[in-house]
């Protein structure tokens, strides 16, 4: 959904069009994530990308405190990719793109005791006696220009234990009815359920706000997050293979 986004102007990102002899290409960029679609023939187009890679998208990338580039192919670029990126030794790996038509979504959202459900708004900000709020923030602004922008168009529950963030679930790419899922527990209060009432808080909102197709994407090997997209009723409905570039310096 990622494109989709930034071609309806909801996330800032960029996109670059080549189009010579009926041969056209489209690059996509936003953050740390580079799509690309066409491809064909043009080697002039696949030196070029190279030079953009370079000079734009790894600069860019590290501004955003990122480490790694991860590459979005269409089929009709993969063979052309060990000639692109044969100076970039990148990792191959596969993304899992899930799938939720929430329209008849009845569960409700329960967190263990000790635990509280905030939603994502100028409250929870705003509450001097919350700690961690960063680790919320930092997500916010993770597709958004800034925390107003974030506030405005998209939206998300916090998992609150003992006055500390301690997760959060949040809208992303908003647009139109979609949405995709982005989200975290802290590492000592996993396996507890969390994800589980997160995620229904923000379907349950997202149905409210006139989104019912959303997605969640996922690492093939990520096994925790698969199995809470799936015990939210998201079904898998397309394997994505991407390249990643890890930068040297890191």
């Amino acid at each position: 959904m990622t494109v989709g986004s930034i071609f309806a102007g909801n996330t800032p990102g960029h996109v670059y069009v080549n189009e010579t002899a009926g041969i056209q290409t489209a690059v996509s960029f936003f953050s740390h994530r580079l799509f690309l679609a066409g491809g064909g023939e043009n080697t002039a187009v696949h030196d070029q990308l190279k030079q953009f890679l370079v000079n734009t998208v790894i600069p860019t990338t590290k501004t955003y405190g990122k480490e790694a580039v991860i590459i979005h192919p269409t089929p009709d670029w993969t063979p052309h990719l060990p000639h692109i990126l044969a100076d970039f030794a990148p990792i191959e790996a596969m993304r899992l793109y899930y799938r939720l038509d929430a329209r008849q979504y009845t569960r409700q959202p329960h967190l263990p005791n000790g635990y509280e459900l905030r939603p994502v708004d100028d409250a929870l900000l705003a509450d001097a006696t919350i700690t961690n709020l960063n680790y919320v923030t930092d997500e916010m602004m993770s597709e958004r220009p800034s925390l107003a922008d974030f506030l405005e168009k998209g939206f998300g529950f916090a998992a609150i234990h003992q006055n500390e963030v301690v997760g959060w679930c949040m809208s992303e790419y908003n647009t139109g009815s979609r949405c995709e899922l982005g989200i975290e527990t802290a590492e000592a209060h996993r396996r507890k359920g969390l994800a589980m009432g997160m995620g229904t808080a923000v379907i349950r909102h997202a149905l409210t706000s006139g989104i019912h197709d959303i997605g969640w994407t996922c690492w093939q090997k990520n096994y925790p997050s698969r199995a809470t997209a799936e015990k939210l009723g998201f079904t898998c409905i397309q394997e994505l293979p991407v390249r990643i570039i890890v930068f040297e310096d890191n």
